[in-house]
């Protein structure tokens, strides 16, 4: 391997893993230090392996009622099994997302941004996430209401509330990424 495919291989493993990141290069100073490919290794994962443990629930549980909606549109499960096995998971995902991102917002970020001042408008981008997502959740909670009180079978609420879980699986997506390549350094290198 040449001098300069190593180093090509170094430029790019500091990318974020996002390829539609809104982070900024110079909010990228800890990400450097701390790549994603030290995120798990020993002299690290007891400060990081919790936040992304959450964030890996959180995809699972996206993954699983993307799924559920997925085979009901497609025809794969009746109304019957679609309602019964998305309406519990729609609220306890609600409620998971929400616990989250309270704590973030009341005590990790302010903490973080007085640690490092530069990152400030980087995690006004995932509080402003926050708030749309939260906009989206209401949409879901609403949706998931009129699922749990529907007599017979209702196509355009099954693709109402499909087409919001797509909504929230982009929007979340991203914001877990870019929320990961902020935070863990953080966690990881104090």
């Amino acid at each position: 391997m040449t001098a300069s495919t190593q180093n090509m291989k170094s430029q790019d493993a500091l990318l974020p893993r996002h390829p539609d990141t809104r982070l900024e290069a110079d909010w990228l100073f800890l990400y450097e230090t701390l790549p994603p490919t030290k995120w798990f290794s020993a002299e690290y994962v007891y400060k990081t392996s919790g936040w992304l443990n959450i964030h890996a629930d959180i995809r699972k549980r996206q993954h699983i009622l993307t799924q559920i909606s997925d085979a009901y549109q497609s025809g794969d499960i009746d109304w019957a099994q679609y309602r019964s096995q998305i309406l519990p998971r729609i609220n306890q995902y609600i409620f998971k997302l929400h616990q989250h991102h309270s704590i973030e917002d009341n005590n990790y970020f302010p903490a973080f941004i007085r640690m490092y001042p530069p990152l400030k408008t980087g995690f006004e981008i995932l509080d402003r996430d926050h708030v749309r997502l939260d906009g989206l959740l209401h949409e879901l909670q609403a949706l998931n209401g009129q699922l749990a009180t529907s007599e017979g079978e209702n196509k355009v609420l099954g693709e109402q509330l499909h087409k919001t879980l797509i909504d929230v699986s982009n929007l979340l997506s991203q914001h877990l990424s870019d929320e990961e390549d902020l935070v863990i350094p953080i966690l990881g290198l104090n």
